[in-house]
């Protein structure tokens, strides 16, 4: 499953946790991995199935660049674009994606790939619940579909 794409209708993602939080993904029949991020959500590690291992980091103190390593190497990046800096454009194997907030009121969060094509959109389970729900709309990398949803917490504390 390293960068293997893979298609579900709904993957679910249950967090638990204050400080350094645990992110739970899974579908109805298998779990995918398991997220931690720490206190200040701006680096974590990812550990999936067979063996899958992820490093989320940020890569400035000062800018909003991430990085998604496995085994050392940088696999995916990430940085703000536009004026108020609310759609960041992932490269992930030298493809463009953007991750954008979705529509009207709803905090949900949207990716998109470089034929404006929607990927999957990232849903929180309530207002006053911790978690999200994943719509899968076409096929996405585990590695892709985690480093979005990193991006997306960390967007919806800013």
């Amino acid at each position: 499953m390293n960068n293997e794409y893979f298609t579900a209708d709904l993957i679910a993602v249950i967090e638990t946790g204050i400080f350094k939080t645990e992110h739970l993904f899974g579908t109805q029949s298998d779990t995918l991995g398991v997220l931690t991020l720490n206190a200040g959500k701006t680096e974590g590690m990812f550990t999936g199935q067979e063996d899958l291992s992820l490093i989320f980091d940020k890569i400035s103190f000062w800018k909003s660049h991430y990085e998604l390593k496995q085994e050392g190497a940088v696999i995916a990046s990430a940085a703000p674009r536009g004026g108020l800096r609310r759609v960041l454009i992932i490269i992930f194997e030298d493809e463009l994606f953007a991750l954008l907030p979705g529509k009207g009121m709803s905090r949900s969060w949207i990716l998109k790939n470089s034929q404006d094509q929607i990927i999957c959109e990232f849903k929180p389970i309530g207002t006053f619940k911790r978690g999200a729900m994943l719509k899968i709309f076409n096929q996405i990398s585990i590695s892709l579909l985690v480093f979005s949803y990193c991006l997306v917490i960390i967007k919806r504390q800013q």
